[in-house]
């Protein structure tokens, strides 16, 4: 009887945390705005879809690199289109899945999809582990339901942080005594307003503005280059659970004749060569290859399974824009050239 009170009075003590916007002042991220407002997004979605004079809707499922599209680009070039983004801090497949297997109950029918995957959103060995979308982005009934495609820690540390808070956000010091200067923490909560509004004007983008200034020092970019590759591709086990989500998805938006692609979005060219020609990637009897040998076949032969297709924004040569705040994230400065880039994919197919 002595451990379950324990068990209760540590559960109530952590929901006093979340009381009267007690978070405001040990909160260190907003991404949880992000996710809330893509469940709002659905309705949102489905009632647009049901006007006779609507625009023709594009969605974009992806993460923090397809995040900043302009609704103000789109409308002004594209005029007889809208996109819905569906991109999440940390976007992986199980998350795409999630969201689709709403389109299928509610029977959401866009005129196009595109999924944005990595092969380090889908590297099994990454040093860096990213449960960000599991916990955050995920559903209980979602992570019952497909459990054989998670391990027992992943799952263990779903529920120590759906149930206990304060594990999942961890209040720091520094965080506190910052928020506790005066006005620190009304203008956090001003952020968070900001970014709602923001979300909901943009149908779940976040626009930077075009001046915003790409990192031109290659010194720096090389910075960003080992870091990324260290914590997210070396070493590289391409992932039979991401796989399987992909997979699923794709499943899920050919069964109902929605057109959509795979799309790999462009990183920098010091992360590009790494991919392309560092051999990382495990293979059998202790054989390696390269981590774009291991995954872009994979991805090609899976899209075309489902009547999909596989768009490189790496190596294919279209795109040209190199602009970037780090090795792995676009300037806002090329997200012109990218709405570009996929509304010609569009027309193509």
């Amino acid at each position: 009887m002595f451990p379950l009170l324990v068990l209760l009075g540590a559960f109530l003590l952590d929901k006093a945390f979340f009381v009267g916007n007690l978070e405001d002042y040990f909160l260190s991220t907003a991404s949880f705005k992000n996710y809330d407002h893509k469940i709002a997004m659905l309705d949102e979605l489905e009632d647009y879809l049901k006007k006779p004079d609507r625009k023709k809707v594009m969605i974009m499922f992806g993460n923090s690199r397809t995040m900043p599209f302009s609704t103000e680009y789109i409308a002004s070039h594209y005029p007889g289109w809208v996109l819905f983004n569906f991109s999440v801090p940390g976007g992986t497949s199980d998350y795409y899945l999630e969201m689709l297997e709403q389109f299928q109950k509610r029977s959401i029918r866009p005129d196009h999809v595109f999924l944005a995957v990595t092969p380090q959103g889908m590297n099994q060995s990454a040093r860096v582990s990213m449960d960000e979308v599991m916990v955050t982005g995920l559903s209980p009934g979602f992570v019952i339901r497909h459990a054989g495609h998670y391990s027992v820690d992943d799952i263990t540390n779903y529920i120590a942080k759906k149930t206990f808070l304060v594990y999942q956000y961890r209040p720091k010091v520094w965080v506190i005594r910052d928020r506790m200067k005066p006005g620190h923490v009304e203008q956090f909560r001003k952020f968070l307003v900001l970014l709602e509004e923001a979300l909901e004007k943009e149908k779940g983008s976040v626009p930077v503005k075009p001046d915003e200034k790409a990192v031109e020092s290659e010194e720096q970019m090389e910075v960003y280059a080992r870091s990324i590759w260290k914590d997210f591709f070396d070493p590289f086990t391409l992932s039979a659970d991401q796989l399987y989500f992909t997979d699923r998805s794709l499943q899920i938006l050919n069964s109902m004749q929605i057109p959509a692609d795979l799309l790999w979005v462009r990183v920098r060219e010091n992360l590009r060569k790494r991919i392309d020609t560092s051999e990382v990637a495990r293979l059998e009897r202790h054989q390696k290859t390269t981590v774009r040998k291991a995954w872009q076949p994979v991805m090609e032969a899976m899209a075309e399974k489902h009547n999909a297709r596989f768009l490189d924004m790496n190596y294919e040569g279209e795109f040209q824009c190199d602009k970037f705040t780090d090795a792995s994230h676009m300037s806002a400065i090329c997200f012109g050239e990218f709405t570009d880039y996929l509304m010609k994919s569009i027309e193509r197919r």
